[in-house]
């Protein structure tokens, strides 16, 4: 009895690693954040198959930082930022295999980007939804939380 309960305390910590045991939250910085922020443009991208929502949109800050949001609802989606002024490049948002983005909001006040990504992951889980928040400013991400999508706004219209 000792042996099968070893066994599956094993095979339960395996699982736990391998799935992520990250906490769903339901309320939070992050999370309100995405709600009080305003839609970035989303279009309906036909050039890619099949057609999807995508980003590509040149955003001036307050401070008049300008930069070039770029990105796709594909595998391997991720949201992409090009700064103007030198050129950089920056992935503001990846959360990897299989979990797209599906909407990208920004707030004026703070300077920051937030992205709303899901999907279900490659190994192991169930469907899975993330929010990324990322300082256009300090060109870094500042959080990410996997959410209950129940509790988030509806995403920006295509226009």
């Amino acid at each position: 009895m000792k042996t099968i309960a070893m066994t599956l305390a094993c095979a339960l910590s395996i699982v736990g690693v391998l799935g992520g045991c990250t906490r769903i939250v339901r309320s939070g910085p992050v999370v309100s954040g995405y709600e009080n922020a305003e839609c970035v443009p989303v279009q309906f991208n036909p050039g890619t198959t099949p057609p999807t929502r995508a980003w590509d949109y040149q955003l001036v800050t307050p401070r008049g930082v300008t930069v070039r949001i770029s990105g796709a609802q594909i595998p391997d989606g991720r949201i992409d930022l090009r700064y103007q002024s030198d050129g950089a490049e920056v992935v503001a948002a990846n959360a990897g295999d299989y979990i797209y983005p599906e909407d990208v909001r920004f707030d004026r006040t703070k300077e920051r980007l937030f992205v709303k990504a899901s999907g279900v992951p490659a190994a192991f889980g169930g469907p899975q939804t993330w929010l990324f928040e990322f300082d256009l400013a300090r060109r870094q991400e500042m959080g990410r939380v996997r959410v209950d999508p129940t509790v988030l706004p509806r995403e920006c219209e295509v226009k």
